[in-house]
């Protein structure tokens, strides 16, 4: 085995990925600023907290039995927002100045995002339809709750960060028979749906 007549039958490299190595210019590690490769981490960490989804909140239901917000609840987040969007982009930097006009669920209501205030968004109806039903990422939710965490009053700040989970002692609502009386504490008959 050890004569040169078995050496050609050996292959060492059987992609011939040496002759990348004369393809790529060599770069002289000395000259490149370390700040590049900072930026370029950084980049990539926000380019990666931008795609890290919110996780689905554990309540007891697939989607809440209650699906619309109260009038008092308009009033509060009216109230506490100064009636402007909620909407942020520019990581935080920027805040919608549209009025407020529709309220939204944080975390989607289809998706099992509760019905209370600690889900609660405050949008003009432009960004609330470019929303939609689309589950908020982990930043999104870290830049609303810091924005929330400068313009709600001291007592109300526990209501900065929106997760989606339900803290209503209550089990979710039985399905209703049919041919029974309706029973279900959240069934609004007048409900008046063009508001």
């Amino acid at each position: 085995m050890d004569s040169p007549e078995y050496a050609a039958d050996t292959t060492v490299d059987p992609w011939n990925l040496a002759r990348l190595k004369t393809l790529i210019p060599a770069i002289p590690i000395g000259r490149i600023p370390p700040a590049i490769p900072v930026i370029l981490g950084l980049l990539l960490l926000a380019w990666l907290m931008t795609r890290i989804p919110e996780p689905k909140p554990d309540n007891p239901w697939d989607t809440d039995p209650r699906r619309f917000f109260s009038d008092a609840d308009r009033t509060w987040i009216r109230s506490l927002t100064g009636d402007r969007c909620e909407h942020r982009s520019l990581f935080g930097l920027w805040r919608c100045r549209r009025k407020g006009e529709q309220m939204d669920h944080w975390y989607p209501h289809s998706k099992g995002g509760a019905t209370e205030r600690r889900n609660l968004d405050w949008m003009c109806a432009r960004h609330n339809n470019r929303k939609s039903d689309r589950t908020p990422t982990l930043l999104d939710t870290w830049i609303l709750y810091r924005a929330r965490l400068r313009y709600l009053p001291a007592r109300w700040r526990g209501y900065a960060w929106c997760d989606g989970l339900s803290r209503d002692p209550m089990p979710a609502a039985e399905p209703i028979d049919e041919g029974t009386e309706n029973d279900d504490p959240y069934y609004e008959e007048d409900y008046d749906y063009e508001r």
